[in-house]
Order: structure tokens, then C-alpha cells, then sequence
């Protein structure tokens, strides 16, 4: 088990550390549920065993997040989606609690895996990149379209009064 979490740390770009008390094995498991469609596992651990681990990773200030039972949830990818499923979860059962994350090998407390949970995900924001790139883009076609159209109208008038002009000497 030593092995098994400090290999998940070395190989986790971060870990979310939370806590719970008096959780039943069913809530336990709705929350690793959840929390699998975008972490990439999660590990309940004892607190001596992870203070070990922890003091061989240089990370002894990260402690002071193991206070009670802890689930540590590994991933790679968008940290964000996983505070946020954590955070939502933990509204829903009070029982659970986010402690901290570790993060670049540094730890931060519950507030940074609050404002993390509020960031936007990373679809969400190359969604927002395309569409302030495609706006102005879009505003130019639209302006070159009008031109044209314009221009094309006063063709067409010139054409008009040339024929009618042609018509009438």
C-alpha cells in the first residue's frame, strides 16, 4: 500500500485530499463514483501510512490535511473538473469535506480547491477562445459581404440606366 500511494504521487500531476467522517460504504463509494468520469482514481489511505509517504516526497507540510479518514482522488488532466466534482459533492454530503491538493509538489489548502472548482474547464475556455477569435472575423465577412452587395446594387443601377439610356437615344 506504501508503494501503491507513493507511486500515484510521483505519477499524479496532483491529488485532491479530502476528508470524510462517519461515511457509510455506500457514500463512500457514490463519491468515487462521481468522481472516476474525470479523476483518474481514488485511494482511501490511513493517515500514518501517508505522513510516511509524504515526509520521503518532501511534501511534510501537506500533513496537516490528513486529520481525519482521507480519500486522496489522482489525476492528470483539467484539475478544475475534479474540484469542482468534489466540491459539489461535498454540498450534497456534509460528511465529506476537502481538505487540500497537491499540486505542482506543493500543497494548498480548501480555499484553493475552492477557486479552482469556480475556474472554468478547459473546453470551456477554447470555447471562449474561438468565439472571440471567430467574432471579429466574422464581423469582417459581413462587412465585405455588405460592400459587395452594395457594390453589385450600383452596377446593376448603372447597367439600368445605360440600357434604358441605350433605349431612349
Amino acid at each position: 500500500m506504501y508503494k501503491e500511494i507513493k507511486d500515484s504521487l510521483e505519477n499524479s500531476q496532483y491529488a485532491f485530499i479530502s476528508s470524510f467522517d462517519k461515511c457509510t460504504v455506500k457514500e463512500l463509494s457514490d463519491m468515487r463514483r462521481a468522481l472516476e468520469k474525470v479523476s483518474k482514481r481514488s485511494l482511501v489511505v490511513k493517515q500514518a501510512l501517508a505522513r510516511k509517504v509524504l515526509t520521503e516526497l518532501n511534501l511534510e507540510d501537506a500533513g496537516e490535511y490528513f486529520d481525519k479518514q482521507v480519500v486522496i482522488t489522482f489525476g492528470d488532466r483539467d484539475p478544475q473538473n475534479i474540484s469542482k466534482a468534489i466540491v459539489e459533492y461535498a454540498k450534497t454530503n456534509k460528511k465529506i469535506t476537502p481538505n487540500g491538493v497537491l499540486f505542482e509538489k506543493k500543497a494548498f489548502d480548501k480555499v484553493f480547491v475552492q477557486r479552482l472548482s469556480q475556474l472554468p474547464s478547459r473546453e470551456e475556455l477554447l470555447t471562449q477562445v474561438v468565439i472571440r477569435i471567430k467574432s471579429p472575423i466574422t464581423g469582417f465577412v459581413l462587412t465585405l459581404g455588405q460592400l459587395l452587395r452594395g457594390l453589385v446594387t450600383v452596377l446593376n443601377e448603372v447597367k439600368k440606366q445605360k440600357e434604358t439610356g441605350s433605349v431612349a437615344a
